[in-house]
């Protein structure tokens, strides 16, 4: 490889870890952000509770119960493989 080469595989480089540092911020703000809604979910699971009659159904077609449910269960999964922390969404282990 010639110095010129050189020079343009580490601008390259230099380039692909600066979006891939932008895209770690990105989910991790995404995983920040699905928390909160997880919180959300599960106050308003409390407030339900109020009229026991009414039975809240996602698009999907699940019941509200079973859908948070999931969330929690792929939000600790998530949590217990580390996926929350920026090097193991580089590759890093």
């Amino acid at each position: 490889m010639n110095d010129s080469m050189v020079e343009a595989l580490i601008l390259a480089i230099n380039e692909q870890t600066k979006a891939q540092q932008a895209q770690t911020k990105a989910i991790l703000a995404l995983a920040e952000s699905n928390q909160q809604l997880i919180g959300l979910l599960i106050d308003d699971s409390d407030v339900a509770e109020d009229e026991p009659n009414r039975v809240q159904v996602y698009l999907n077609g699940q019941p509200k119960e079973e859908q948070v449910a999931q969330i929690i269960k792929a939000t600790s999964d998530a949590a217990q493989q580390d996926y929350f922390h920026g090097p193991r969404l580089l590759g890093g282990r």
